[in-house]
């Protein structure tokens, strides 16, 4: 009698286990259990989806500049997006490189210079001093040793450099620019870079 209320007693707990784990394993929405229960899945959170000039950056600084050029170019299309116009320029600097056809080269390196120019023209300092060795080295456009040095005088001047931590020009740079520039060319450059003024963006107009 003893014996067969013993082997009572361990069925009644064997079930209790067995309800009692299926309440921690079942909970709504489960689908399988899981051994350690369902918070012993790995936990990820979905990626948010990237802007589209997130993407592109990303896509440019992964080699993939051939998808990241017609993104920039939809972005710079709207105007006012000078990261997404230099950008684009950097990008078709590096396709360029790749394209086995004289003309087509130098149509792309022309179209990335326009690109960095509308940047450069939208206050962006690091479109601005990218101009200096462009307009030495005449990339994508004639070659013009004051308009350089304006370039310099303006990126120098920039004061939103210093929140990006953009050091001055780079001594190597202005080494070259000296060497091609007398104080009558500097002081043209000079002229053209008082001169300058950015471009004005359509929400500042309507200000």
């Amino acid at each position: 009698m003893k014996s067969e209320l013993a082997v009572a007693v361990v069925f009644a707990v064997v079930a209790m286990s067995g309800t009692a784990s299926a309440q921690v394993y079942n909970r709504p929405g489960t689908q399988e259990i899981v051994p350690g229960g369902a918070d012993a899945l790995p936990s990820e959170k979905p990626r948010t989806p990237l802007e589209p000039e997130e993407r592109g950056e990303e896509l440019r600084l992964s080699g993939h500049c051939d998808k990241a050029i017609p993104i920039f170019r939809r972005i710079a299309a709207r105007g006012g997006y000078e990261i997404a116009d230099y950008n684009l320029g950097l990008c078709l600097f590096d396709v360029s490189t790749a394209e086995a056809d004289p003309q087509r080269a130098a149509a792309l390196k022309h179209e990335a210079t326009d690109a960095i120019l509308k940047a450069a023209n939208g206050g962006l300092a690091i479109a601005q001093i990218k101009l200096v060795s462009l307009y030495l080295d005449g990339v994508g456009v004639a070659g013009d040793p004051i308009e350089a040095g304006k370039w310099s005088l303006i990126y120098h001047a920039n004061g939103a450099r210093f929140v990006i931590g953009l050091k001055d020009v780079p001594d190597a740079l202005q080494a070259r620019l000296d060497s091609v520039l007398n104080p009558t060319s500097w002081a043209q450059a000079q002229a053209r870079a008082n001169a300058w003024t950015p471009t004005v963006k359509d929400w500042d107009a309507s200000r």
